[in-house]
């Protein structure tokens, strides 16, 4: 009895560790994705913000100079958030998530892509529209061009957002899996092997 009750308490350590160890390696994934988006965030924005200045530089009508203008506005702000996601993504690498936390930070990661893939369609039917009434207003070449720039802006994030949240929503399997035997109590966690 003495035997068999000291196994059981060896397995469940053994256990025990390797769910930090599949813990770690899933959460050092997920900060991994996120890093690796904000670099190609940061690399989309850059290339708007250089592509965008030289094209307004050289354009020589009006819708043109508003698209490319508008290109470089938003490669800035895309480059602004790239900058603060990596930088998020880096001091979190520097933390040891419990379970807990790191599965609310794996849920936060994908609530936000997905919220932000929402936005993006919103932004293409902003630009729908501003193209859509460009001919109703006193500029209506500013009103094209910068229709035409949010409609492709819109839909890059979209596709980048959708790519995100497929890479972390990939992973969710591995995230139950880890719960497997743990259950949460409102007093504690308890852990259940069967045999």
């Amino acid at each position: 009895m003495k035997l068999r009750a000291l196994l059981l308490i060896m397995f469940t350590g053994l256990r025990c560790m390797a769910q930090d160890a599949d813990l770690t390696l899933l959460n050092e994934q997920r900060i991994a994705t996120n890093k690796t988006g904000m670099m190609i965030l940061g690399g989309w924005g850059a290339a708007n913000v250089v592509s965008g200045i030289a094209g307004y530089a050289i354009a020589d009508q009006q819708n043109r100079k508003a698209f490319h203008g508008m290109n470089a506005l938003w490669g800035a702000v895309n480059g602004f958030i790239a900058i603060g996601g990596y930088m998020g993504a880096v001091k979190e690498s520097n933390i040891a998530y419990e379970y807990d936390d790191a599965l609310k930070r794996y849920k936060s990661n994908k609530k936000l892509y997905l919220i932000n893939a929402g936005l993006d369609v919103v932004y293409i039917g902003t630009g729908v529209v501003l193209t859509g009434i460009a001919d109703n207003t006193n500029n209506p070449e500013i009103f094209h061009g910068f229709g035409q720039s949010v409609i492709i802006q819109g839909a890059a994030l979209l596709l980048f957002d959708s790519i995100m949240y497929g890479l972390h929503q990939s992973r969710n399997g591995k995230w139950a899996q880890l719960a497997g035997g743990i259950s949460f109590t409102g007093n504690g966690i308890g852990y259940v092997y069967r045999f």
